[in-house]
């Protein structure tokens, strides 16, 4: 055997070759360039986040995207026409539960064609309460950010 002088020969011995060239070296990127955790969804003017997602065509869908002022007098009378069919009559529509979510698909379906009346039927309570409630205000002409029923119009500016 032979005799070992030094460091260098002891890695050799063990196996380990040289240590100084199995070092990796581990990049640390950019300062601030940590993993942000994902950015929360919000409502917005045109948006509804979801707190229940549900599917729609096989994907789980977090936020439905709608156009009330894109709505037309045909679509108005698209929604009175079919809950007619439905045998639902409808005396202020303004007020009707079936009327504003009939609407609010009509409303989906300008940004997301793919949405049918049945995919927001599976809506949890608590969205389609806020979607029938968007319905309601434009319908009253209410200011979009006054939600409570009680709160002043904008007309009192």
């Amino acid at each position: 055997m032979k005799k070992t002088d030094g460091p260098e020969e002891m890695n050799e011995i063990a196996g380990m070759g040289d240590l100084g060239d199995e070092r990796t070296v581990i990049p640390m990127g950019e300062l601030g360039a940590e993993a942000q955790p994902p950015e929360e969804l919000q409502d917005s003017e045109h948006g509804l986040v979801l707190k229940h997602p549900i599917k729609i065509g096989g994907e789980v869908v977090r936020a439905l995207e709608f156009d009330l002022d894109g709505l037309t007098a045909a679509d108005l009378h698209y929604a009175s026409k079919y809950l007619k069919n439905l045998g639902i009559p409808v005396s202020v529509p303004a007020l009707d539960y079936e009327y504003q979510l009939t609407l609010f698909v009509r409303a989906v379906k300008k940004k997301m064609g793919n949405v049918e009346y049945s995919d927001l039927m599976r809506l949890s309570a608590s969205d389609a309460s806020r979607a029938t409630g968007l319905v309601r205000d434009f319908l009253l002409d209410k200011d979009p950010g006054l939600r409570d029923l009680g709160s002043e119009e904008s007309s009192r500016s």
